[in-house]
């Protein structure tokens, strides 16, 4: 009885197949953008502030003071009388006829 064990082969039990699931927590910080708007967004704003610096602050202004160029021209004198006198007519007639006809849109009014 002995030797009738040693040649069966061992049982083997079946397989199971269970489906395991597993939970992932996934934490995102929004990818780290935050920081990028807020320094496109400061150097914007510096750009705006220096360019009305120089616009307001006549910047542009002063290469031409340094340079010393002279623009100014000489213009020809002009005299205008002190008494101008302009006749108007008291009245002024007009003479209409006295049956006038429009047209406009198929509408003829008299």
């Amino acid at each position: 009885m002995g030797d009738f064990d040693r040649d069966r082969e061992p049982v083997r039990e079946p397989v199971r197949e269970t489906e395991r699931t597993s939970t992932t927590t996934v934490v995102t910080d929004g990818g780290g953008r935050r920081g990028g708007g807020w320094i496109i967004a400061v150097v914007l704003l510096l750009g705006l502030l220096l360019l009305l610096f120089f616009l307001f602050g006549g910047g542009f202004n002063r290469a031409a003071d340094e340079v010393g160029i002279n623009v100014n021209v000489d213009t020809p004198e002009i005299s205008i009388p002190d008494n101008v006198k302009i006749e108007v007519p008291d009245e002024v007639k007009v003479d209409l006829p006295e049956d006038v006809k429009v047209e406009t849109g198929g509408n003829s009014a008299n």
